[in-house]
């Protein structure tokens, strides 16, 4: 059997061809990573921070939700599912993306050398409840931690809330929200 015969003309085309299509495979593969938040932080300016803590609660939701017009996408993650979970929200350091809802803001705390404010869920028409509101509450009605981390070189500064729900303690806030590693 005899094989055909190509001008050295179409065997350059081809093997250019041949080439690109590698190139072109090689690039898909780097955006679908398989890790999410990998995937997720190509897209963004500002560094997105993955927990290596979840108390065991495994991952239920990850999002990429639109913020305002002009502003970046932010980052919303949730852990468990049913009464107990935790979520984590990052947008770009001074992005307003969401509204954590009315809550008794507590003394700011210091997680990673940033300063951390404290919320607690407490019903504010409960004037003597609401008075007396603490971080013990947070087990019981929820809260949240909120922070913003500092710029590097090369990725602006993240608005991170870290938020419990359902018997998530005030310390395990803490310690999720010291666990948040930058990629």
């Amino acid at each position: 059997m005899r094989l055909p015969l190509f001008p050295r003309k179409t065997l350059s085309v081809l093997a250019l061809v041949a080439i690109a299509s590698l190139a072109i495979t090689t690039t898909s593969y780097a955006m679908g990573s398989g890790d999410k938040f990998v995937d997720a932080q190509t897209g963004l300016t500002y560094a997105v921070h993955k927990p290596s803590q979840t108390l065991g609660l495994k991952l239920s939701t990850f999002q990429l939700i639109a913020c305002a017009p002009g502003k970046e996408q932010w980052v919303y993650t949730k852990y468990g599912s049913g009464k107990k979970f935790i979520e984590i929200m990052e947008t770009m350091a001074g992005d307003k993306c969401s509204n954590p809802g009315l809550s008794k803001s507590l003394n700011s705390i210091v997680i990673n050398k940033v300063k951390a404010q404290v919320h607690v869920y407490c019903d504010p028409t409960k004037p003597a409840v609401f008075k007396k509101c603490s971080t013990a509450d947070i087990s019981k009605v929820g809260g949240y931690l909120m922070f913003t981390t500092k710029a590097t070189k090369l990725l602006k500064g993240t608005e991170i809330q870290v938020q419990g729900i359902g018997g998530v303690t005030y310390s395990q806030l803490i310690l999720i929200a010291k666990n948040l590693k930058p990629l």
